[in-house]
């Protein structure tokens, strides 16, 4: 059932029907059954189990924490927080990163086959497995209070409009989830309009780009020099209007329940750097990483030391940019470690890597370039220069993405 079908419209228009006639005690059941239906009509129906672990794991291991905080058996809290992160991980990168945990096994001569696994990722799991973790850790930082209804957590992880493609939501996003909803019209008329500008953007749009990316790509030998720039610089209007239309369309439909999800694009063709590119591209993925991986990181004990050392023996700002060269290294790995592959670790993690740091290290000399050459860098023209200077650097590493 794909977000563009007609069963999947046919589900979302009943479920609107049946949400604002029952109570309104009610709703947040339906919105369990109606993405139990989704899931097993979607997805794999034994992929649930791994929904299950991950959610039964957080569950138990917040309501643990929940009771011990003020008992002697607190001081066991942070080995527990890290041991169901580790279990959520783990489930994840076994099923999701297979590539690249079998890359030393193949080196070594050994097949898939020989290894014995056939387990096959569940729906939406790289969604779902950062709002298991991060609902953990914002637990353990009494940032969220412990959900004490297993069934509410389910369906905190198990919504089914963002089960394909997020957006990466957080626990304190989604209690609306459990509230009372009466009907208003305004959420009818604007998620209405949501969800057909995203069909427009999907089948109009990227349907059309599609069909001629795919037609260049797939015949290398044949299309070579001008029409292969024409896919590479074509191919991220086709991504932009395919993942931002599913985009529109999770969150018109979300808002047909009178129920908020954060926005995951905001422009980012008009992006004057990389790093705005991001800020602007897939934001809930970029958030969550920061404040679970790169914060957690850059405050750790071992990373204060080595800033520390670092300033002290190359000087504040040097220090300072070794400190966050590590920090990005690992945040930019990150990214590309969730997309599951060799090939998403090259063009996201070390092209995006390498182009952040390197203008940030000659940041400095690009401003004296631009003064020496008497740019004038408020100007409408200099603007659009860098949003295509951005827009191609993008399209390189998308080309990553695109060809296997």
């Amino acid at each position: 059932m794909s977000l563009t079908s007609f069963e999947f419209l046919a589900l979302i228009a009943i479920g609107v029907f049946v949400y604002y006639l029952i109570p309104k005690k009610w709703q947040w059941i339906e919105l369990l059954i109606l993405s139990l239906i989704f899931y097993f009509e979607t997805g794999i129906p034994y992929t649930i189990v791994y929904l299950l672990i991950s959610v039964a794991t957080a569950y138990l291991s917040t309501m643990w924490m929940a009771h011990t905080k003020y008992t002697e058996a607190s001081k066991g809290i942070f080995a527990v927080a890290v041991a169901a992160v580790a279990v959520n991980a783990g489930i994840w990168f076994v099923l999701k990163c297979r590539e690249l945990w079998m890359l030393p096994l193949s080196v070594l001569g050994i097949e898939d086959t020989r290894v014995g696994l056939h387990l096959v990722a569940a729906l939406g799991m790289g969604y779902y497995t950062l709002q298991i973790i991060g609902y953990i850790i914002d637990c353990y930082w009494g940032n969220a209070i412990p959900q004490k209804n297993p069934f509410k957590l389910f369906l905190f992880a198990a919504y089914f409009p963002q089960m394909i493609t997020g957006p990466v939501s957080r626990y304190s996003q989604l209690e609306s989830l459990y509230e009372a909803h009466r009907f208003e019209y305004h959420n009818i008329a604007f998620g209405s309009q949501r969800i057909l500008w995203g069909f427009v953007k999907k089948l109009v749009l990227a349907e059309r780009v599609g069909v001629i990316v795919t037609a260049i790509t797939s015949a290398p030998d044949i299309y070579r020099g001008f029409y292969s720039w024409i896919a590479i610089l074509l191919y991220p209007i086709q991504m932009y209007a395919d993942f931002s239309g599913c985009m529109d369309i999770v969150i018109g439909v979300s808002e047909l329940f009178g129920i908020r999800l954060a926005e995951n694009f905001n422009n980012p063709f008009f992006s004057r750097t990389s790093q705005e590119f991001w800020q602007r591209w897939h934001i809930t993925l970029g958030a969550w990483a920061k404040d679970y991986l790169l914060f957690p990181l850059l405050k750790s004990d071992p990373m204060v030391c080595f800033g520390k050392a670092a300033r002290k023996r190359f000087g504040r700002n040097r220090g300072k940019y070794l400190v966050n060269l590590v920090g990005m290294f690992v945040l930019w790995m990150g990214i590309g470690i969730w997309h599951g592959g060799v090939r998403y670790i090259v063009g996201v993690s070390l092209w995006y890597w390498v182009i952040l740091m390197l203008g940030e290290l000659l940041s400095p000399a690009f401003v004296r370039l631009t003064d020496a050459m008497s740019i004038k860098t408020q100007s409408f023209a200099w603007h659009v220069f860098q949003s295509l200077r951005t827009y191609l650097i993008y399209s390189v590493g998308a080309v990553f993405f695109r060809m296997p």
